[in-house]
């Protein structure tokens, strides 16, 4: 039997062991070996590795000529909008939290009113109930309200409560308060104690230095041989407010606790010298010089306490702006006049400053009388003793003084 050739060409094997399949140009047609399977595969597969790789460069090249092709506007535009959207969510929002703060605040106050009207109307409905009260002399009840007796009660209370705060008060400070009164109570003596005349100061200064054993005798001018004497001051420092009738001791303390820096030390020292007049505040400028002179006593202590200057600047809130003051100091003569009248806090130390240009000085007592709530503060210019000038930092004064005949003078 002979086998015709098929039309079908069949598969063969290559030395390498690759199928090879016969190719055919059309269908019925002698069939043509194709080319090994697995290169036409790779081929294949780099075929489409190439095509893919084309259309992703087509893509991007497609994209970015899309977005260099968006106009500057447009963004600009979407970002306004994106903008615009989020502020406007803002506001809903915001108005929203407000809207619901504000209902809910109207509605707790509502709550409270309410609570506190039924409070209110508890509470006076208890207040209003009536209470009999026995009266032991009539023996007959009365009719009060329970808010009636609380008033009474309160007013009792309260009454008693000032009456003896006032007498406690006053009995601790009796001293004070009696000198204040003194001059109220003798009109002529208030009249005297008014009269601003540099006679009372000598007069008062006389006094003292006829008291004096170091010296023989000084006073005002009488007409005598012992008027022509030199104006002297008195061998202790003294300050003379004439207005308020005062000649006081003016006490410097030691500067030792000042310069250690031992704060109780200069307390103590300070209510020590208090005892003995008022007192030169450690630190502070000296009479004549540049600065502020300070001074500063008692206007009321504990009436047990020793001393004979508890009170002597209780009536210091007598003096006004205008008035003058002497300080004899180191056996010179200053005058110094009100300036400014004010008061301050206890812990107000400004009042301690030193200015360089200028001579002033400050009288310092507590206010009011009794208690230690505020300081009285009286800040003083030094001035020409004779002309009442002010007087400049460095300048001194130039007194005249008559000429004695030694001869007439006794031996």
């Amino acid at each position: 039997m002979i086998l015709e050739p098929s039309n079908n060409p069949r598969a063969e094997y290559d030395d390498d062991g690759n199928i090879i399949l016969p190719e055919t140009d059309a269908p019925g047609s002698a069939g043509t070996l194709r080319k090994p399977l697995w290169t036409n595969i790779e081929e294949q597969n780099e075929l489409q590795d190439d095509e893919i790789r084309s259309s992703v460069v087509q893509g991007s090249r497609i994209s970015r000529n899309k977005i260099t092709e968006q106009p500057a506007t447009k963004i600009w535009k979407d970002a306004r909008k994106k903008i615009a959207d989020v502020t406007e969510e803002f506001l809903k929002e915001g108005a929203k939290q407000y809207k619901w703060s504000v209902k809910t605040m109207f509605k707790g106050m509502k709550s409270s009113a309410a609570s506190g009207k039924y409070g209110v109307g508890h509470i006076w409905s208890f207040l209003a109930q009536p209470v009999w009260v026995l009266n032991r002399k009539k023996h007959k009840a009365k009719q009060y309200s329970r808010f009636s007796l609380f008033l009474i009660d309160t007013v009792r209370f309260g009454g008693t409560f000032a009456v003896l705060f006032v007498a406690l008060f006053v009995s601790l400070n009796y001293q004070s308060f009696w000198k204040i009164s003194q001059s109220y109570i003798n009109p002529i003596q208030r009249a005297q104690s008014s009269m601003n005349s540099s006679n009372q100061i000598h007069n008062a200064l006389a006094q003292k230095l006829l008291r004096s054993p170091s010296l023989a005798t000084a006073g005002a001018s009488k007409g005598d041989l012992l008027s022509f004497l030199p104006a002297v001051g008195p061998p202790e420092n003294r300050i003379i407010i004439p207005r308020l009738n005062l000649n006081i001791p003016l006490v410097t303390p030691s500067y030792k606790a000042l310069l250690s820096e031992d704060w109780d030390k200069l307390e103590d020292d300070i209510q020590t010298a208090l005892k003995i007049g008022v007192v030169h505040y450690p630190g502070t400028a000296r009479p004549g010089q540049a600065g502020n002179f300070f001074v500063t006593g008692h206007s009321s202590y504990y009436p047990w306490a020793d001393g004979k200057y508890k009170t002597v600047f209780a009536r210091l809130t007598e003096l006004d702006v205008g008035d003058d003051y002497w300080v004899y100091y180191g056996g010179d003569k200053y005058r110094y006049i009100i300036r400014s009248k004010k008061e301050v806090k206890p812990t107000n130390v400004n009042v301690l400053d030193q200015p360089v240009n200028k001579r002033m000085a400050t009288l310092m007592t507590c206010t009011p009388v009794g208690t230690t709530l505020r300081r009285l503060i009286l800040t003083s210019e030094e001035v020409d003793p004779d002309t009442g000038a002010p007087m400049q930092v460095g300048e001194q004064h130039k007194r005249t003084e008559p000429k004695i005949n030694v001869g007439a003078l006794p031996i």
